[in-house]
């Protein structure tokens, strides 16, 4: 349909048509043309082109009036709806708070045919400088750009809203990788449990036991500790599975078995090795918040005379440390921490291993010249006893 306008500049020509969009059909603007030839080929083009998408050669049209914030707002109910098995589902929270805390509502309100590489990289722009300044870490730019960029994956192939995706060839920022904290000496690890009130005492040793992220620990019951065989069945966290996605056996130590094996007798019925105070509507216990274990750590850590840097986390790093310098295997640590892969492991603890440089030691070789000077040493006399 043509439609003629008369105004201060000139004539103008306005094509309007219809459109098969996702399922309907529903009037569109096709564009304003000069003179009515131009006019009546876009007309033509389109129509064309509707014959082609009713014969099933075409794409349907994506609906020009969605946003960018109604298309985010689907993929992260699609998310939610996933099994809890499911990684997408365990994102779900994260990448919800990505989108409302960093994604801003001009970007959110852009129709998502209009959201462009230009439009992502300024968003980019403003969370982190190429300088390194910015409203957020390097870290944290490239997490919610990488959030973007799984959801316009969605988009294009699952949904076909849009046909390009607009972010697949924009390099990440580099982030330095973070030199982690870590208990250097069996002796330091023993001061610090001793600094530990006893709350939180048995579930340090056994974090710095055995590697376990502290939501694993918190969600482990008892029906997953086998103290006969010594294995910690891991397939929990607090959102359904764990970080890898993957269940996993993790070895009880000789330090950390008495300390689960005083926990079980003391549990009586209880379901979770580490309790909370509350349950939910259905009875069940909950485990213990994690917030009521940071500060009384960090206390510890600092009365031990440790780093003040140093997490709860860092136990993890620790027993991996700890692990490696004993002359542990790095393919069955990465399977003891749970690791999606073993180049993770080795980057970060394969130089602790004693064996990491040994055949290194005689690769480069020379000898120094001699000045012709003979050095002797003359042994002290020892004192006479008294």
């Amino acid at each position: 349909m043509l439609k003629k306008h008369v105004n201060a500049s000139g004539t103008v020509w306005q094509v309007y048509g219809r459109a098969r969009i996702e399922g309907k059909s529903a009037k569109v603007y096709v564009g304003s043309f000069q003179t009515e030839r131009e006019a009546k080929k876009a007309d033509e083009d389109h129509r064309a082109r509707q014959r082609l998408v009713a014969d099933g050669e075409l794409p349907a049209a994506a609906d020009p009036r969605r946003t960018l914030g109604q298309a985010l707002e689907a993929w992260l109910k699609h998310l939610g709806e996933l099994t809890t098995d499911d990684p997408g589902h365990r994102s779900h929270d994260e990448y919800a708070s990505r989108i409302a805390n960093h994604v801003p509502a001009a970007l959110k309100n852009t129709p998502l045919v209009k959201v462009t590489e230009a439009k992502l990289v300024k968003l980019r722009g403003e969370l982190q400088r190429a300088d390194g300044t910015g409203a957020v870490s390097r870290k944290m730019a490239n997490a919610v750009m990488q959030t973007l960029s799984s959801a316009m994956s969605w988009f294009v192939s699952d949904k076909k809203w849009i046909a390009v995706h607009p972010w697949r060839a924009v390099k990440p920022f580099r982030v330095t990788r973070r030199a982690y904290e870590w208990i250097r000496s069996a002796a330091e690890i023993t001061k610090l449990l001793a600094e530990c009130h006893e709350n939180i005492r048995s579930l340090v040793a056994v974090l710095v036991g055995t590697g376990l992220r502290l939501d694993e620990a918190l969600h482990l019951e008892w029906s997953d500790v086998d103290l006969k065989n010594r294995l910690l069945h891991v397939h929990r966290g607090r959102k359904g599975p764990t970080k890898s996605g993957k269940a996993r056996h993790v070895p009880i130590g000789d330090a950390a078995l008495p300390v689960l094996r005083e926990l079980k007798l003391a549990a009586g019925k209880s379901v979770l090795v580490w309790p909370g105070a509350n349950r939910d509507k259905s009875g069940r216990q909950l485990p213990r918040d994690k917030s009521g274990i940071f500060r009384p750590f960090k206390a510890a850590a600092l009365r031990a005379g440790l780093s003040p840097k140093l997490r709860v986390h860092d136990l993890r790093h620790t027993f991996a440390s700890h692990y490696m310098m004993g002359g542990g295997d790095i393919f069955r640590l990465s399977k003891i921490l749970g690791h999606s892969s073993v180049r993770i492991t080795e980057e970060t603890y394969a130089h602790l291993s004693p064996e990491a440089h040994v055949a290194d030691y005689g690769r480069v070789t020379f000898a120094m010249p001699s000045d012709g000077k003979v050095l002797s040493f003359r042994a002290t006399p020892a004192t006479p006893a008294t």
